[in-house]
């Protein structure tokens, strides 16, 4: 794993983990590569009211459902980047106005930028804000780079 890419993920990626939707399969696979250490993945620490707010909106979820999903998200110990820093809430802001976005979309685009990560969202909506970007995928458009037991170049070169 050492080399390899970092994909910070968004909370649209994570949410597919707990709720079955279009792209779940994608997103599970990338949950899987990383429990396997085949993948490095991090994310941010407003991941959780996020995913809080998705699964409440969610109208199969129950408490206890909801209590076993918190729990694997926080066994699987997902490295989480914290943005508290003023000058990078100042950047985040900077962004959010630029390219439209919500200040929470921003604040997961600033992460990437500062750990040098590649974004992983299914957030269409967000995705077409970043246009020429080369440090976002869109979950859709994920291919594992893993052939064979080698890492594609596409990614090596990314």
């Amino acid at each position: 794993m050492p080399g390899s890419p970092l994909y910070l993920l968004d909370s649209s990626v994570i949410a597919k983990w707990f709720v079955q939707e279009d792209d779940s399969d994608k997103a599970l696979e990338i949950r899987d590569l990383f429990i396997q250490k085949k993948h490095r993945v991090s994310t941010i620490s407003l991941l959780r009211y996020e995913l809080g707010n998705v699964l409440r909106k969610h109208p199969a979820k129950r408490i206890e459902s909801v209590r076993e999903d918190f729990e694997s998200l926080s066994e699987m110990a997902i490295p989480t980047l914290d943005i508290d820093d003023p000058k990078v809430l100042t950047r985040v802001f900077e962004m959010a106005r630029s390219l439209e976005i919500t200040f929470y979309d921003a604040s997961y685009l600033t992460a990437t930028e500062e750990s040098k990560a590649v974004l992983v969202t299914a957030d269409k909506r967000l995705f077409g804000r970043l246009k020429g970007r080369k440090d976002a995928i869109l979950l859709r458009d994920w291919k594992t780079p893993f052939r064979r037991g080698r890492v594609s170049s596409k990614v090596e070169n990314s």
